[in-house]
């Protein structure tokens, strides 16, 4: 199989199961390939480092998942921010705004940057 195909099925297996141990992992590509459980913990470990798994527990007990998709981040926020302005309206977004400062602070400083960025793309002052 090429090179992308285990990256490929390891990303299936667990995207598929919502999450997965390395040996989980390893034991269902062993129905198609002779592989080792160090060679599955590489590739773990390089989707790990791309962002597209997320890993929590101690070294020898990791369980992966993945991380959604930019695509899947954008459908997301654009339904919440749909469904969360009809409901409140102007109102709910000044205490959306208070409550991200709340939970994150510093965000606002990055919304604000992202609100320059996009209004300089529109090519509005």
């Amino acid at each position: 199989m090429e090179r992308g195909g285990l990256r490929q099925q390891v990303l299936w297996f667990v995207r598929s199961r919502g999450s997965a141990s390395a040996a989980e992992i390893c034991e269902y590509l062993r129905q198609k390939r002779e592989i080792s459980l160090t060679a599955v913990q590489t590739v773990l470990a390089r989707l790990v480092n791309q962002g597209l798994l997320t890993r929590v527990g101690t070294r020898r007990h990791y369980i992966y998942q993945a991380l959604p998709t930019a695509a899947v981040v954008k459908a997301r926020a654009s339904r919440a921010g749909v469904e969360f302005l009809t409901e409140s309206g102007e109102a709910g977004l000044v205490h959306f705004v208070e409550a991200l400062e709340t939970l994150q602070p510093g965000v606002l400083d990055k919304l604000e940057r992202l609100l320059v960025a996009r209004r300089a793309e529109e090519g509005k002052p």
